[in-house]
């Protein structure tokens, strides 16, 4: 009993060494890991994501990613639109999403992404069509953040087949490790 109470407490020991971050609590549930918001990373050689369409071509800027109070992971995306019979603009999304966690490639991602705010640099557009662009833009930003994660584990690292699981809770990003 005594061997096993001292192999554990060594596994704990161990644990809490091997993994980085901020400790938020340990329990049966296994240990709590809280993430920054400055370690939110998208890879920045994918980006800028240029979509073609039949009357306009959108670039999709680098994301400015956060965690706010609605218990969400948030962006702010600068986006460039160049629309026929348009002048060329630019606008700014703020978005939110639900983060989870993709075994297969050792990284978090966001689900279920909308667009809460839209603002143009020229208003003529945003009177006239910021309901049709949400709507136009909505999937392609989707598809960015499904495809583009905002956290990976290192290739090297085996903490990515411990995660049990991963949530927002009081505005921090929070990554529970276990068995």
């Amino acid at each position: 009993m005594f061997t096993f109470k001292k192999t554990q407490l060594i596994l704990m020991l161990t644990l809490l060494l091997l993994f980085s971050g901020c400790i938020k609590r340990i329990g049966s549930d296994g240990l709590t890991l809280k993430l920054d918001p400055n370690e939110l990373n998208m890879q920045s050689s994918m980006f800028p994501i240029e979509k073609n369409f039949t009357i306009a071509k959108v670039l999709v800027n680098k994301p400015d990613l956060g965690i706010n109070t609605t218990n969400q992971i948030t962006a702010i995306v600068d986006v460039d639109l160049k629309v026929i019979f348009m002048p060329d603009t630019k606008a700014t999304l703020d978005i939110a999403g639900e983060p989870y966690f993709n075994k297969e490639r050792n990284a978090i991602f966001l689900k279920n992404v909308d667009i809460n705010k839209i603002s143009f640099q020229n208003n003529d557009i945003a009177k006239n069509f910021s309901s049709e662009l949400i709507s136009s833009l909505d999937p392609l930003i989707d598809e960015v953040f499904k495809n583009i994660p905002v956290y990976t584990i290192k290739e090297n690292s085996f903490k990515g087949s411990f995660v049990k699981d991963i949530k927002v809770e009081d505005s921090e990003l929070l990554v529970t490790f276990g068995l």
